[in-house]
């Protein structure tokens, strides 16, 4: 991430080159042991899964280009518009209002579409609402912000609800708090991959010789700078989105939901337990024992 960030401003040097050396080298290092310990970290076939990883590829998709994009609002709003953070956060809040209300409707044409059709629409609304906030400009009224933030909103619920229970569900017992783990692994490496591909792009999109200050109390960008700048960098957040959106046809249609018979994948059987045959209310001898027809055995 540093590296990511750094390089704009300092170029390649030996020291910035030294941070994608040594994460490479500590991820071999993680992978030799991984491949030769007895019991590794990660389970080689979580990740091996058709549906795990593709499911994961697609949280970090979403999530990047999600936070970068509210990375470049935050300035947008503050330093281009001027608007003071309640204002700011009152333009912004159809995100947080469809992330709550999105969520239950997500899980609904989960069950009715399935995984793979609702993780698709939602990335491709991932998509739009990057690309609308690129459009964005000097002039954009309260509506158009918070359309935008209301699009990406809807989109990330129905995204995180339909991945994270892809990536849950279909992990055995003895997984399933790995699977866990690795979709929260998931949701934070890519908001900061987004800020830092973010933070590059802007570097790379701006001109270097950027003169003037915005309206606000930020960095020194005139407007019109930062408006140039931040439409490229959106539009590549929308790229990594629309990649993720690649991935999610990957995931398993509504026939492969459930397997034969109903049963939801990755959920224990239930199988039918006679009373014992010493169980008996008869004998006056005995006290009467619970003769319950069922009971809870988990079969492998």
């Amino acid at each position: 991430m540093h590296t990511l960030v750094g390089v704009p401003g300092t170029g390649w040097t030996a020291a910035t080159a030294l941070g994608p050396t040594a994460a490479v080298a500590a991820g071999g290092v993680l992978l030799w042991h991984e491949r030769r310990t007895e019991h590794p970290l990660v389970p080689p076939g979580l990740l091996r899964s058709a549906t795990a990883g593709p499911a994961l590829g697609v949280l970090v998709s979403a999530s990047a280009a999600l936070f970068g994009a509210l990375f470049l609002g935050t300035y947008y709003l503050q330093d281009v518009l001027a608007l003071d953070p309640l204002a700011s956060g009152l333009r912004a809040l159809p995100l947080a209002v469809m992330m709550v209300l999105g969520a239950p409707v997500a899980a609904l044409l989960m069950r009715r579409q399935g995984p793979r059709r609702t993780t698709v629409a939602g990335m491709v609304l991932v998509v739009a609402g990057v690309l609308l906030m690129s459009r964005l400009g000097r002039d954009s009224g309260a509506e158009a912000i918070g359309g935008c933030f209301l699009v990406l909103g809807a989109g990330f619920a129905t995204v995180m609800v339909t991945a994270t229970t892809v990536v849950v569900r279909d992990a055995s017992v003895d997984t399933a708090g790995v699977a866990g783990g690795l979709q929260q692994t998931a949701m934070n490496i890519g908001p900061a991959l987004g800020v830092a591909a973010a933070t590059t792009l802007m570097s790379v999109a701006g001109p270097g010789a950027a003169t003037g200050r915005p309206p606000g109390d930020g960095p020194g960008w005139a407007a019109d700078v930062f408006l140039s700048a931040m439409g490229p960098a959106l539009t590549v957040l929308a790229a990594v989105a629309a990649a993720g959106a690649l991935l999610a046809t990957r995931l398993p249609g509504r026939a492969a939901a459930r397997p034969p018979g109903g049963q939801p994948v990755g959920t224990s059987r239930m199988r039918r337990v006679s009373p014992s045959p010493r169980c008996t209310t008869t004998s006056p001898t005995r006290k009467p024992c619970s003769t319950t027809p069922w009971r809870p055995r988990p079969t492998r």
